[in-house]
């Protein structure tokens, strides 16, 4: 085997804002009307916002109206029938008026009650902000990292979570998905536990407190999950470029695994000498190569390894891959440069019952 190298895994991680309206534009309505060119200031998550009612047009209508009026003779005196009463007449009249409809179009900017006083907004941007408001995905960020929130796509009640805490290279982290969100005291609460580990993620405000009980396998020096992560910084599409240096490792045999653990076997590839390269030209491509037959894995993403994942004390390196010769196949690499070891496990399963290879 070749000599280990030591290197630093670099991840230049291009960050652009999420469609999602973060910040809400408002206007001041004079008697010009509202211009578009002078906004009075953006409102966040954060402000207080109360929606008042939307203006109403006004249509004109032409009324007739009865008035009922006393008779009275020459000298102004009221005249009286035969009993004693006021002999009084109808006297029709048209009217004109101004009443207040509901208008055929929907208005393009609504009033709203603000930190600014009373204020217009475009009624589009204010549907978009408040459900973007409503959602708890995103960033929240402390001064040595971050805690990131994903809602599901099929249940708005599960979220998935990454806490990433201090720099690349010893640095606290710790994923997981597919957990429910809850209500307590006023604030939205995430729990996750595994053996020796639990995690607990309360959001209110757009902030979010971490607490922990263990983890300490999680923990790197003196960061860990826990923290305030006070600095909401929205919802942000993040694309991934790996950039590590090409480092090869040659296997006689390896552990084929079928179906998880239980049903590994030592083998042999029928082509010789198994060759796997770590990120084939220095841009994070993994190939596995026996004779002629070669395979490559085009990198997709960094996963976070659970402790389950580790190797003797060893937490590894793990990329989500894709085969480039076949749809659909997805593996995660796991790279374990102190042991000289890989494990490729399938994406998406179960260890207990996932196919794996092991290369040790």
């Amino acid at each position: 085997m070749k000599k280990i190298h030591i290197f630093a895994f670099l991840v230049s991680v291009c960050c652009s804002l999420s469609f999602a309206q973060e910040t809400l534009t408002v206007y001041k309505k004079t008697a010009a009307g509202i211009d578009e060119n002078t906004p009075a200031g953006s409102l966040v998550f954060t402000d207080q916002i109360k929606e008042l009612p939307p203006p109403m047009d006004s249509v004109k209508k032409v009324m007739v109206v009865k008035d009922t009026i006393q008779i009275t003779d020459r000298k102004g005196n009221v005249k009286k029938d035969k009993k004693g009463r006021p002999k009084i007449k109808v006297k029709k009249r048209r009217v004109t008026i101004w009443e207040k409809v509901e208008p055929k179009e929907p208005p393009r900017f609504v009033p709203i009650q603000c930190k600014l006083g009373e204020v217009w907004v475009k009624r589009a941007d204010l549907a978009r902000f408040q459900q973007a408001s409503m959602d708890l995905s995103g960033e929240y960020a402390s001064s040595t990292g971050s805690v990131f929130l994903k809602k599901s796509p099929t249940n708005p009640r599960y979220f998935s979570f990454v806490i990433q805490n201090g720099p690349f290279g010893n640095r606290a982290e710790l994923e997981a998905s597919n957990l429910e969100l809850r209500e307590a005291n006023g604030h939205g609460r995430l729990t996750y536990s595994e053996d020796g580990c639990t995690v607990d993620i309360a959001v209110a405000d757009r902030k979010v407190r971490v607490a922990q009980r263990g983890c300490n396998e999680y923990n790197s020096g003196k960061y860990k999950l826990e923290g305030e992560y006070s600095n909401y910084k929205g919802n942000r599409r993040v694309v991934e470029t790996f950039n590590m240096p090409e480092q090869s490792f040659k296997y006689k045999k390896y552990l084929w695994c079928g179906s998880g653990f239980d049903s590994c076997e030592k083998v042999k590839d029928d082509n010789g000498v198994v060759t796997i390269t770590w990120s084939k030209g220095g841009n994070g491509f993994i190939e596995r190569a026996a004779g002629d037959d070669v395979h490559t894995y085009r990198p997709f993403e960094h996963v976070i390894p659970h402790k389950r994942d580790f190797f003797n004390g060893e937490k590894p390196i793990a990329i989500k891959t894709k085969r480039t010769d076949m749809a659909g196949e997805w593996m995660i690499w796991y790279f374990y440069p102190n042991a000289q070891r890989f494990k490729m496990v399938r994406a998406g399963m179960r260890e207990d019952i996932a196919y794996m290879e092991i290369y040790e």
